[in-house]
């Protein structure tokens, strides 16, 4: 969630914005267990139905992309990934993959209504206005 807050009282050829900006992700014994990498890129294998064109998209190597997959399934005890079976390539979300990704983007997008119905935008706002002080002189 990012708030962009120009300033109207600023001079004219600047252009001032400060924006919040925050990462979600789980933990499991103190150890990251998901999070937006890992959403990203099963959602990409979810589009191209392949693990190795997902990591493509991503600029990191197969390997490293069937890596993370296994050390996040490893965390959560669940399998995300099903690789081709019995001679076939390519590769699909498991139904607890696909839950996974749903639940964290639900989870994602709670968090940003509850960030927006707290009046942040307005403490951002005072924040810049401290900055403005600075330039005003």
């Amino acid at each position: 969630m990012a708030f962009i807050l120009l300033n109207p009282h600023y001079r004219h050829d600047i252009v001032i914005f400060m924006k919040v900006e925050y990462k979600l992700w789980l933990k499991k014994d103190d150890k990251p267990a998901f999070g937006k990498g890992i959403c990203v890129l099963l959602e990409l294998v979810d589009e191209t139905g392949s693990l190795h064109r997902a990591a493509q998209e991503l600029k990191m190597s197969y390997r490293a992309a069937w890596g993370k997959v296994r050390d996040y399934e490893d965390r959560l005890g669940i399998d995300l990934l099903e690789k081709g079976k019995k001679g076939r390539v390519g590769a699909s979300l498991t139904p607890h993959g696909r839950e996974m990704v749903r639940l964290f983007g639900e989870l994602s997008s709670r968090l940003d209504a509850a960030l927006a119905a707290t009046g942040i935008a307005d403490v951002v706002s005072r924040i810049e206005r401290l900055s403005d002080e600075d330039h005003a002189e």
